[in-house]
């Protein structure tokens, strides 16, 4: 029976990442802790257009919160107590982690079969600008929407194995298709990852059926043999790894009072305000 594997780019709204990044260390101490470098960002100022009179004096004004604080987007990622080079990078790549599956993708499982397997890591930084730090997030990896291939084949009754009759399936879809494989010695359907509720309804079929069945997720098979009218076909089901591929990178700016994000190539400093809190 021929196996094929469905793959699909999703990348809407998502940056390439070419081959690997080079991650900038923060400098370390004899001890091997983080020192807090005074490095601003960007290195060349504030980007053209940036408004700098919050103060009055021609300069901005870093503890300045904006008019919409406080705001959060209730994730379950702690805001550190004090913030360093290496509190800053571990909240920040928890935090990305979370915003992306939450916000970003939205996801949600819809069969026991889905999987999310998207991860990532600081790839630059962290730096200090202002009162706080700007850290650049790069992520992949892909998001598993698994549809099932069910191939049927005659063949001899495995010696020990449960029978399943035919009497037990009230299903069109499978009675086509155990009667085409008696028919001409094997027979194959799909079906597809969109349609959930048929998934899921299979495999709750094929557990009630057999307590040795399983499929724990992408790519996983099993079995189970039926009895067609004195004629044993064995079912094959196989979870295929139909999954959309993501590579993203996103930007932050950290201070003990604002977490500001941006996956355009602009001052993270005035990124989307997701979280604020002291007013």
């Amino acid at each position: 029976m021929n196996r094929r594997t469905l793959l699909t780019l999703l990348g809407a709204g998502t940056v390439s990442l070419a081959g690997c990044t080079n991650r900038s260390e923060p400098a370390e101490t004899d001890d091997g802790t983080p020192t807090e470098t005074e490095t601003p960002y960007p290195s060349d100022g504030i980007p053209e257009g940036t408004d700098t009179t919050a103060t009055g004096d021609g300069t901005a004004d870093p503890r300045a919160l904006p008019d919409d604080c406080p705001t959060t987007q209730d994730l379950d990622v702690e805001w550190p107590t004090d913030l360093d080079a290496k509190t800053v990078e571990s909240f920040v790549e928890a935090y990305e982690h979370e915003y992306h599956r939450e916000v970003v993708v939205a996801y949600e499982p819809e069969t026991p079969l889905d999987e999310y397997g998207l991860s990532g890591s600081v790839s630059e930084g962290p730096r200090r600008a202002d009162d706080g730090w700007v850290l650049t997030y790069s992520g992949s990896g892909g998001v598993y929407r698994p549809g099932l291939f069910l191939g049927a084949q005659t063949t001899d009754a495995p010696e020990g194995a449960d029978v399943v009759s035919t009497d037990e399936i009230d299903d069109e879809r499978l009675t086509e298709l155990f009667t085409e494989a008696v028919d001409t010695g094997e027979a194959e359907v799909h079906v597809d990852r969109q349609d959930a509720e048929a998934v899921n309804r299979y495999l709750d079929l094929f557990e009630s059926l057999s307590d040795d069945f399983a499929l724990s997720g992408p790519g996983d098979s099993d079995s189970l043999s039926v009895d067609v009218d004195g004629t044993v076909v064995e079912l094959d089901v196989t979870a295929d790894n139909f999954h959309g591929d993501y590579w993203w990178t996103a930007t932050y700016y950290v201070d003990e009072r604002v977490v500001r994000r941006t996956d355009k190539d602009t001052d993270p400093r005035d990124g989307d305000l997701l979280e604020c809190q002291g007013r």
